[in-house]
């Protein structure tokens, strides 16, 4: 019996999604915060704001020790942030999922659960979103 597993990638579904904007700067960020599905307990908050940058995203993930929520912080170019706030609002109420893969290994026990012993935090190398369409 295998007692541990190793990911570089984890999936999650929507839960809720805000589109906030500041009203005196007029700067927008998206917080969307998921259940986790590959991982058995835990959530994640993911905030993402748009960069300057033409093409590409950065993106980090930060697991603290002393709870069960994820922190992912995410920089889209605005083109890509305008989409992605478009899909998310047509999709309202349907099922959404976001995978992402880490820059780090993580080690899952035999349970689902994650294992570590300090607070962690990893690049995001690929950030993949499925919508349903009806």
């Amino acid at each position: 019996m295998k007692d541990f597993e190793s990911t570089t990638h984890i999936e999650m579904r929507v839960r809720s999604a805000e589109h906030q904007i500041h009203s005196f700067t007029a700067e927008e960020s998206l917080l969307i915060k998921f259940s986790l599905i590959t991982i058995a307990r835990g959530s994640c908050e993911m905030w993402i704001k748009p960069s300057l940058a033409k093409s590409g995203f950065s993106g980090t993930l930060n697991v603290p020790l002393d709870r069960n929520v994820m922190e992912a912080k995410i920089n889209l170019p605005q083109k890509h942030f305008n989409y992605l706030v478009k899909q998310m609002i047509k999709t309202a109420g349907r099922s959404v999922t976001a995978k992402i893969e880490l820059g780090t290994t993580l080690t899952l026990g035999h349970d689902g659960c994650l294992i570590i012993d300090e607070p962690t935090a990893t690049s995001i190398t690929s950030l993949n979103w499925t919508l349903a369409l009806k």
